[in-house]
């Protein structure tokens, strides 16, 4: 049952269609990635300016990032003073084109809110100011922030406004980092055609409770019902496997268990043996063997169906001798001792 509700909670949940993600980057990572909904994430490029890669899979090793099915995705990050990926739109120019830009950040270092605080920009235009992202979720907990915006003959625009720069010569988005304090960092990213409302957003917040209810000890009363669940499995296994026995009433009212013979799976004796045979007759030996065999079945069917010497008749014309001394035996009493009377 909790597997059956568990299914089902997943089939409500809102995924986002990997084939409309047009570029996606697992930031700080070398090689490319594919996550548990099934977008791939390339390699971290398309970088520039003053930054550096960091990887916290040592430090990660001790805690368990929250609210993600995908850990290694925030196990690596780039961060920097000020640094801009530029990420390829395509080769022709969309015309009033909605675009989502995916952010994906965590924060695996401080352990306090003001340590670490920086700003997103779409060219020139501030979309995010003053992130910070323990103040927002804490550390070591997921974190994703969703822009959405338009482009139109070679212009980008957020919530009405035109973002200068946005776009490039080479017809890339630029999206910046910039620090506040410390330095500035990003997990992942990835662009998404479409409006806000065909990716996961709204579904953001059921996700986290259904991570909680995967995640979380379960106390004593929620074990024993476990326990109860598990115990009702085991006794409808029992039921099932009692059907495949069959009772009935035998003689003097006693019940009689037979077990229904199911198909062996083993190969059985005949067909092993013909198999055998035919791997023997592709070697010499098999064929000297065969050759002896049929010779020894020749003279073996001859002698107890043709009886080519007589032996058979004379074998029976003597059994038939031994039957009639036997009767014989039986009609002539044996010799007597005869007493003379006066």
């Amino acid at each position: 049952m909790i597997i059956l509700l568990f299914l089902f909670q997943i089939s409500l949940s809102k995924l986002i269609a990997p084939r409309r993600v047009a570029h996606a980057i697992d930031c700080g990572n070398v090689l490319d990635t594919r996550t548990s909904a099934g977008i791939k994430y390339k390699r971290d490029h398309h970088y520039i300016g003053q930054s550096e890669l960091v990887d916290y899979y040592e430090r990660a090793q001790r805690r368990k990032i929250k609210f993600t099915d995908d850990q290694s995705l925030y196990l690596t990050q780039r961060q920097g003073q000020s640094f801009a990926y530029t990420i390829p739109i395509g080769n022709q120019i969309p015309e009033n084109q909605t675009y989502v830009l995916v952010l994906k950040f965590a924060e695996l270092y401080f352990e306090e809110s003001n340590s670490r605080i920086f700003n997103v920009l779409l060219g020139n235009k501030m979309i995010l100011q003053n992130i910070d992202i323990f103040q927002l979720v804490g550390s070591f907990t997921a974190h994703t922030e969703y822009i959405e915006f338009i482009i139109d003959e070679g212009k980008a625009y957020y919530q009405g406004e035109i973002c200068l720069g946005a776009l490039n010569n080479r017809n890339e988005l630029v999206v910046g980092f910039s620090a506040s304090q410390d330095s500035a960092t990003i997990a992942a990213l990835f662009l998404f055609k479409g409006p806000l409302k065909d990716t996961d957003f709204e579904d953001k917040e059921k996700f986290q409770e259904r991570w909680i209810q995967r995640n979380t000890p379960r106390t004593n009363e929620e074990m024993k019902k476990q326990n109860q669940e598990r115990v009702k499995n085991i006794e409808q296994e029992i039921k099932e496997k009692q059907s495949i026995l069959k009772i009935r009433e035998g003689f003097g009212h006693e019940l009689e268990i037979e077990e229904i013979k199911q198909p062996k799976k083993q190969m059985e004796w005949p067909q092993f043996s013909f198999e055998l045979l035919f791997i023997l007759l592709k070697t010499p030996l098999g064929a000297v063997l065969l050759v002896g065999f049929l010779t020894v079945s020749f003279v073996t069917i001859s002698f107890v169906f043709f009886d080519p010497y007589g032996q058979n008749k004379i074998k029976q014309q003597y059994q038939e001798l031994k039957k009639l001394q036997e009767v014989k035996k039986t009609i002539i009493p044996k010799k007597s001792v005869i007493q003379k009377t006066d």
